[in-house]
């Protein structure tokens, strides 16, 4: 089964047999990976020596487990760059598109100077939230890369970059790093938090690049344009309920702001893709109530919104809890993962108190309930096309999304539905006399099933929630009472009682009880 769901991996877990066997059941397709210049060549030698074994090993495993690598290109070594997420300014950038050459060459699977096994990586991003400011930030972290307020310099090293990876091997997809978009210090009014991210740095690079490359072969130097999605930043973005909201709203902001420059370029047509999506199981806060219930909410929301916006790759952050830092700072400790970390769990142990009260992982790689939610979506919505998104007249409320797809296969139609309040999940209200305000209260809404929600209608419907339980139900029509967790639903053809497709190139006793 391909799908358009994978994870966020890095080198120490990519070569985890373990862990890979837990995104596999999750039936990630796709996995995230850095390969980091600074590692795999860390010293400037005449000819260039490169340390290969790690990441070898990694895209090995990730080829073996069936997952396709997306590799991501950051980090510089400090005889190449000055300050090692930005431009390369201490060698002449040839010195880079060597070794980058020589990276694809040895992943490109054609069986010439391949790594052993001939492992094949097929999608190269060019960075990683380079539109990050260094100038801007507070701490002076990057986030891989930091060209923003550098849009001509991420334009030559983009230019640069896509000639090496084509050189190595035309049939590779080259990614436009993904973009936060988000924590802008010049974003359009209203946009909070602020912080160090450029909101004007797209825009700025095709600028740079059409006005000084575009008669060149290869411009615009990029196949997919890739963004970050976080819920807890959509209301900079969300317009009018029910759809034009969360991911649909920033994909098309940044399609129609950035991707377009009147009068200079009109790149929309470009594929868009999101390396980077999440939403942590813990710790809470005062604004934020979090847990694993909400978190599994998540993974079939984003789903259904990313192929509604014809967005064929969405990358979840991350595959597994890794995140630990002070005691003090909760913020250190968001749990993105897919599974649990025993090593996260030992750490939060130590603190005083600890800033993962409840957290636990009495094995490594547990299962969290967005694993399932995962598995499920992918199971459920791979190799469907989409429809139409159901209208607020069929609906009955603007807090309820329904997405309507088609298997070209056998030309039946699946509903997924799921209630959206309009806010990020899990945010609080108002409190009262200083107390942290309780959860939000769930958004619950019916949607009535018929001939004109699902055609082919038999009268018979099975309805799977986003764990992969199922209902079965009848009815002249038919009400399913719709919360934040998602619900596929079909028709039973012909009133015949049906377990569910089994996933396309797979077959295990999991996928029969979805």
């Amino acid at each position: 089964m391909r799908g358009a769901l994978g994870v966020q991996l890095f080198g120490d877990e990519a070569v985890r047999h373990d862990l890979l066997n837990s995104m596999t059941a999750a039936y990630a397709s796709y996995g995230r990976l850095p390969l980091q210049w600074a590692y795999i060549e860390p010293t400037d030698e005449n000819p260039p020596v490169y340390g290969w074994a790690g990441a070898d090993e990694a895209i090995r495993a990730m080829d073996r487990a069936g997952i396709r690598p997306v590799a991501i290109l950051y980090t510089r070594p400090p005889w190449a760059s000055s300050d090692g997420c930005g431009p390369v300014d201490l060698v002449p950038i040839t010195r880079y598109q060597a070794y980058l050459r020589a990276l694809v060459e040895r992943y490109d699977g054609d069986g010439q100077d391949d790594a052993p096994g001939s492992p094949r990586i097929g999608h190269w991003e060019v960075e990683n939230e380079e539109d990050f400011d260094l100038a801007m930030s507070d701490d002076g972290i990057d986030h891989g890369s930091c060209f923003g307020g550098q849009a001509a310099a991420y334009a030559d090293h983009l230019r640069a970059s896509h000639k090496a990876i084509k050189d190595a091997d035309p049939t590779a997809t080259v990614l436009f790093g993904g973009v936060a978009y988000d924590r802008l210090y010049n974003g359009p009014a209203g946009h909070s938090p602020t912080g160090p991210f450029d909101y004007e740095f797209v825009g700025n690079v095709l600028a740079s690049l059409t006005t000084r490359y575009s008669v060149e072969s290869g411009y615009p130097f990029f196949d997919w344009m890739a963004v970050h999605i976080y819920n807890d930043f959509r209301n900079n973005w969300d317009g009018q309920q029910p759809y034009n909201q969360e991911l649909a709203a920033k994909v098309a902001h940044l399609r129609d702001n950035q991707l377009l420059r009147s009068g200079v370029y009109d790149l929309r047509s470009r594929p868009i893709v999101v390396t980077e999506v999440g939403l942590s199981s813990a710790p809470a806060d005062a604004f934020t109530h979090r847990d694993e219930f909400l978190q599994a909410a998540y993974p079939g929301q984003i789903l259904a919104r990313a192929l509604a916006e014809r967005v064929s790759m969405v990358l979840w952050f991350v595959g597994k809890d890794r995140f630990t830092g002070s005691c003090g700072n909760i913020y250190a400790w968001q749990t993105f993962g897919l599974v649990r970390s025993k090593a996260v769990a030992e750490a939060a142990a130590t603190c005083v108190p600890n800033p993962l009260a409840g957290y636990s992982a009495p094995v490594d790689n547990q299962p969290k309930l967005a694993h399932r939610a995962f598995q499920t979506a992918q199971a459920q919505l791979a190799g469907l096309d989409f429809d139409s998104l159901i209208p607020l007249t069929q609906t009955g409320s603007a807090q309820t999304e329904a997405y309507r797809f088609r298997d070209p296969a056998s030309g039946l139609y699946r509903v997924v539905a799921f209630t959206d309040s309009g806010e990020r999940l899990g945010k609080r209200g108002p409190g009262s006399g200083g107390s942290t305000p309780p959860p939000p209260t769930p958004v619950l809404r019916t949607l009535v099933f018929s001939a004109a929600v699902l055609p082919g209608w038999t009268g018979k419907i099975k309805v799977t929630n986003h764990l992969g339980q199922v209902t079965q139900l009848s009815g002249t029509t038919i009400t399913v009472t719709l919360t934040e967790a998602p619900v596929y639903v079909e028709v039973l053809p012909d009133g015949r009682r049906s377990s569910g497709p089994i996933p396309r190139g797979r077959r295990s006793s999991s996928c029969a009880s979805l």
